[in-house]
């Protein structure tokens, strides 16, 4: 672990390949990584625990809290189910052709993943006698291209699908009928993030671009030119003030949820990534960034806190 103090940009490292997500379990961090990796941190030793050791690039990672269940994503399609509690996987199916680029959990115990091929999976997560496992419930293609993101809005009804073909594919949670499609990007629409406390959806594409839409009639609210490279991930900050980017150009960027005005930029100048940061989260009020580098960043929130 590198930094130290409290301006100090904090690096986990550890990981063999490029690291592609990024979650939290207790108030620890997980990451996922191209050297089939999933990893537990500890952020205040910094220390590393490997929960899962895959034969393929870990895509995505999503941690169902209620049932203490964490569920992986790889290159290939496959989808582990890991009983976090027992530190042991109990399920690998495989329903896609290519790599699963995002999992999210919806009511009812359900999961979403979108995939390379185009298509978005929903599952029923529940346990038998062998622990959690997944039961697959619909199979939708929704483009040619990759889905590279889905997200669900904050009272849950709303599904967005960021689709390689460029538009941005809204469906109703529940029954999965489309309910908007907005225009999207030029190249494909790559990263989604709904406002917590707006009926705005946020979304990012190969153009470089974040672009705003009204979820309830689709109007585009506005565009904002951000990166020189595609948007790889977009996620606001718990309390909906500040949204952060993260691009294939190098950096990271912090912006208003109003406006989207420019906030902070963290690239190499700032102790930030070398290659491509591939995703973000936010972990209480710090920003945790990743990318081809194989680093682990934690930001300090004198950075990306209110100022």
């Amino acid at each position: 672990m590198n930094g130290t103090g409290p301006d100090a940009v904090q690096q986990l490292a550890g990981h063999r390949g490029p690291v592609y997500a990024l979650g939290l379990w207790q108030g620890r961090l997980l990451s996922g990584s191209g050297d089939g990796t999933a990893a537990l941190w500890d952020l205040g030793t910094g220390d590393g625990l490997a929960l899962a050791q895959l034969d393929q690039a870990v895509f995505s990672l999503s941690v169902q809290e209620q049932q203490g269940v964490l569920l992986i994503g790889t290159e290939g399609g496959e989808l582990h189910v890991i009983d976090l509690h027992q530190r042991r996987g109990t399920q690998q199916v495989v329903k896609h052709r290519r790599g699963i680029f995002r999992i999210i959990g919806l009511e009812d115990d359900r999961v979403a993943c979108a995939a390379g091929d185009g298509t978005l999976s929903v599952w029923k997560l529940h346990r038998d006698g062998n622990g959690p496992r997944l039961h697959l419930l619909r199979q939708l293609p929704l483009a040619e291209g990759k889905l590279r993101d889905v997200a669900v809005s904050a009272d849950g009804l709303l599904l967005a699908v960021a689709t390689g073909d460029g538009p941005v594919r809204v469906l109703d949670s529940r029954d999965l009928n489309e309910r908007l499609t907005l225009a999207g990007h030029e190249g494909g629409s790559t990263s989604l993030a709904w406002h917590p406390g707006k009926a705005v959806l946020l979304s990012g594409g190969k153009d470089g671009h974040i672009r705003a839409w009204h979820a309830q009639d689709g109007r585009a609210l506005l565009a904002q030119a951000a990166h020189r490279a595609g948007i790889y991930a977009l996620a606001f900050d718990p309390g909906g003030r500040a949204l952060a980017s993260a691009s294939r150009d190098k950096t990271a960027k912090l912006w208003t949820s109003v406006g989207l005005e420019p906030r902070a930029r963290m690239d190499r100048a700032a102790g930030g990534h070398t290659h491509s940061v591939n995703t973000l989260c936010w972990w209480g009020g710090r920003l945790v960034t990743a990318g081809d580098d194989r680093r682990v960043l934690v930001w300090p929130e004198a950075m990306t806190g209110d100022r």
